[in-house]
């Protein structure tokens, strides 16, 4: 991932067919040059919102709407798409972990395309736009070729494209999951199954609404948004279906994995009550003879007799193997 060190410098890509540099700056009156080459598109990519003066600069200078940096600064936004005269402003949930679903991590990233710009905001430096960087060094890319709403598609593509690697994490997790239920359910909680879940609705609410922005895009009669173009965005929007169909069946995994939980710990309290009826059951002749011989009778036979203790313990011995082996034949224990 690229991280970028100051949150006031601005990542500045200008490119054409034949035509590429990168500049880091940190002044925006130098956007104004950009601005003036026609024949060139440029992509200004802000790695922090921390900078409200500069955000305000920025503004200005593409005349962009002062809701719209309202939208920006507010991270909570939910994703959505919004249409001006000259320029429009796209919201999404960027979704990203350290190798594990436990660690993941939601970001916003608003976006802002005009005839020959796309500006980008973010909320940390840290960004999953590597690829995008790497495909403009191609000359031949279709970034270069194609107008600033391709841009803009490719930057949505590769935020969807991370939602796979989420999902694949979330996969391994249930599967992981599903597994310590079946070997041993002390090593898992219903808890850890409900986290789970809440992490899914997380990951739904992120990518719901990018569904609705392709399909208002698909529908969008703006200048900026060219027809020849949607095959890419329709692209991307059966991969927005795509991962929802998947986290729908993970949903449904997870209500099979709180039963499959609730199933096993039955099964194994079960056999705790198994075993203790076993243990009861062979103990219960003993203690029945054990009473009778316990009572305060003053002619009682076997009390005199010389071999009556060891027979007593004779008749519990037997008593005990026979029972056990009956257990035995019958598969109790």
């Amino acid at each position: 991932m690229n991280n970028i060190s100051s949150h006031s410098t601005l990542e500045v890509y200008s490119f054409a067919d034949n035509h590429l540099q990168k500049n880091l700056i940190t002044a925006p009156e130098e956007l104004h040059s950009y601005l003036g080459k026609k024949e060139r598109k440029f992509w200004v990519n802000i790695p922090s919102l921390t900078d409200e003066n500069l955000l305000q600069q920025v503004s200005e200078i593409f005349d962009i709407h002062p809701l719209v940096i309202e939208d920006i600064l507010n991270t909570s936004q939910r994703p959505k798409i919004e249409e001006f005269d000259h320029q429009i402003f796209v919201v999404t949930k960027m979704l990203y972990s350290k190798n594990t679903i436990r660690e993941i991590q939601a970001e916003q990233v608003s976006l802002v395309f005009g005839d020959n710009y796309i500006i980008s905001f973010q909320e940390t430096p840290q960004d999953i736009f590597d690829g995008i960087r790497l495909r403009l060094e191609n000359p031949k890319s279709k970034m270069r070729k194609l107008g600033t709403d391709y841009f803009t598609y490719a930057l949505i593509d590769s935020i969807v494209d991370e939602y796979y690697v989420i999902l694949e994490l979330f996969n391994d997790a249930v599967e992981n999951c599903e597994d310590q239920i079946i070997k041993n359910t002390n090593s898992i909680s219903l808890e850890s199954i409900h986290n789970y879940r809440k992490t899914l609705r997380k990951i739904k609410h992120s990518t719901w609404p990018i569904r609705e922005i392709l399909s208002l895009w698909r529908k969008s009669e703006h200048p900026l948004i060219k027809r020849k173009n949607l095959t890419y965005v329709n692209d991307v929007y059966e991969h927005s279906i795509e991962i929802l169909e998947g986290l729908e069946l993970q949903r449904e995994t997870l209500s099979n994995l709180a039963e499959l939980y609730m199933t096993q710990l039955s099964i194994k309290q079960n056999e705790v009550m198994k075993t203790l009826t076993v243990i009861s059951t062979i103990f219960i002749p003993l203690t029945f003879i054990s009473g009778i011989y316990g009572m305060n009778f003053e002619v009682m036979p076997e009390l005199q007799w010389k071999y009556g203790y060891l027979m007593v313990w004779l008749v519990f011995s037997v008593m005990i193997a026979g029972m056990i082996v009956y257990f035995k034949k019958k598969n109790w224990f």
